[in-house]
């Protein structure tokens, strides 16, 4: 069976999913809009999310609803893929347990109830990843790592465990990211050719954008050394190659930004630099629609989905987050541009 029809049903439901997500005109609305109350009723009545947020919603509970929406959107998909297709998904998958365990950690690094860290999680129904509910009660770090003895993640995170406590959480949180890129890789280019081909150029766009990031800000905020900042930046990426990432590094930083502007990620440094992260996600969001029709009949269609759907729901905590604390103008940091019709 060709590619092409393996991946036609699956793509043909993300088709219609994609045709009920937010349009322009409803992130206007919900951005004009002046308390959470009507935010949530206009989600609940007005939206896909009807199905998953009632209209008496309260605050503490709306963000974890929105994620649960969206992954019960991936859970619809994934029987539809099978060997090498399910590993690459359950790799892509594996983002959102990694973020559940970084919350874990963090709380047992900084002493704080795992009950409320329970009521943050995304609790998975589908796919077979590991049950957080292990890492509950746990009173040091030694032992939220012997909690994860038959994971992928027990190795990893083990070889910190000496290191000074205040920066433990540091260390181990990009060593977490980085295991997650070099799964969702070693699963890619397993897959055909052409699946293999058009996901290796836009997952090394996302890499080049991420170590842009990371470099600049490593340097200019945390005085991270160039050796580490080395250390911690993410292989196969598609502009850039070892030897350059190694001396991007270690040069002069006003050197490192001015290559930067005057190359393919220019934007990366457009506007203030507390919008870095922004630009990088607009970067990304404004390729969306080209890679989807490039990656027709494969399954380049899922991640260009899974990408906008993550877009959608950090615009609407970006929207909540404007309102709650009545912060003017929040159009200005949400992913997408209201004045384009993307």
């Amino acid at each position: 069976m060709s590619n092409a029809r393996v991946h036609r049903a699956p793509n043909t439901k993300i088709k219609v999913i994609m045709g009920n997500m937010l349009n322009v005109m409803d992130y206007k609305q919900l951005s004009s809009m002046d308390n959470l109350n009507d935010f949530t009723t206009y989600l609940a009545r007005n939206t896909h999310y009807a199905a998953a947020i009632p209209v008496d919603c309260d605050y503490d509970s709306i963000e974890l609803k929105i994620k649960e929406h969206m992954l019960a959107y991936f859970d619809k998909l994934y029987y539809y893929y099978i060997d090498e297709y399910r590993e690459f998904f359950l790799s892509v998958m594996m983002r959102y347990q990694v973020e559940n365990i970084k919350l874990c950690l963090r709380a047992v690094v900084r002493g704080e109830d795992s009950s409320t860290v329970y009521k943050q999680r995304i609790h998975f129904k589908t796919y077979p990843l590991i049950d957080c509910n292990r890492l509950d009660n746990v009173d040091d770090v030694g032992e939220f790592i012997d909690r994860l003895a038959d994971t992928k993640y027990h190795d990893v995170l083990k070889r910190y465990t000496n290191e000074d406590p205040s920066k433990i959480l540091f260390y181990m949180e990009m060593a977490l990211d980085r295991l997650y890129f070099e799964q969702v890789y070693e699963s890619m280019i397993k897959l055909d050719k052409r699946d293999r081909n058009l996901n290796l150029e836009l997952y090394g766009i996302n890499v080049d954008l991420l170590n842009i990031q990371w470099i600049y800000r490593g340097r200019k905020y945390f005085g991270i050394s160039a050796e580490e900042l080395f250390n911690f930046t993410l292989n196969n990426g598609f502009r850039y190659n070892y030897k350059q990432l190694k001396e991007f590094c270690y040069m002069e930083l006003d050197s490192f930004k001015l290559i930067i502007s005057q190359g393919a990620y220019k934007s990366m440094f457009e506007g203030q630099e507390f919008l870095m992260e922004r630009n990088m996600e607009h970067y990304l969001f404004n390729l969306l629609d080209e890679y989807g029709r490039r990656g027709s009949g494969t399954i380049l269609v899922f991640i260009v989905f899974m990408f906008k759907m993550e877009y959608e729901m950090r615009d609407l905590f970006t929207i909540m987050e404007g309102i709650q604390y009545k912060i003017p103008g929040i159009a200005q940091f949400l992913v997408r541009d209201l004045e384009r019709r993307n």
